[in-house]
């Protein structure tokens, strides 16, 4: 049988006879990279195993709370590099505020009023559902029926 050579390492193999097609090698990390690909093909593609791998993932972590804090604690160096590269991502965004989930500020309060809210650039690091919007007054809470000014 003629040898291939595998696209993901470029070594030359002889394909198994029992496998007619076969494109990748079977060395243990081809074969992992192999099927990350066509997993995330799959979850690209297939609205039902994308759904299913999500409750997979969310019950595994149901059932491992403590994974990220243990797997910290047990690997200091990771900690430490994750937080110099975090240092790094955050100084390419210097002049892009980091937006956290529920943050109010008792200084930027915005009086009672008809506002507009339009949606600006959606790249900023935001957490959790957060809508990043410009927002401009139309009218002044006194402007509006019921509201006397005296």
């Amino acid at each position: 049988m003629a040898s291939r050579r595998c696209p993901i390492c470029g070594r030359q193999f002889v394909p198994r006879p029992q496998v007619q097609h076969q494109k990748i090698c079977s060395w243990p990390a081809c074969q992992r990279e192999r099927k990350r690909c066509w997993q995330q093909a799959k979850r690209q593609t297939d609205p039902t195993y994308k759904a299913g791998q999500k409750g997979h993932a969310k019950s595994w972590a149901e059932q491992n709370p403590n994974y990220s804090r243990n797997y910290r604690a047990k690997n200091p160096d990771y900690v430490e590099r994750n937080r110099a590269q975090q240092k790094i991502r955050n100084a390419k965004r210097r002049d892009t505020p980091i937006a956290k989930m529920d943050v109010s500020r008792p200084e930027s309060l915005v009086p009672s009023g008809i506002y507009r809210l339009t949606p600006v650039d959606a790249s900023k690091i935001a957490k959790m559902d957060v809508w990043i919007v410009e927002i401009n007054l139309i009218s002044c809470g006194s402007d509006q029926p019921g509201n006397k000014t005296d």
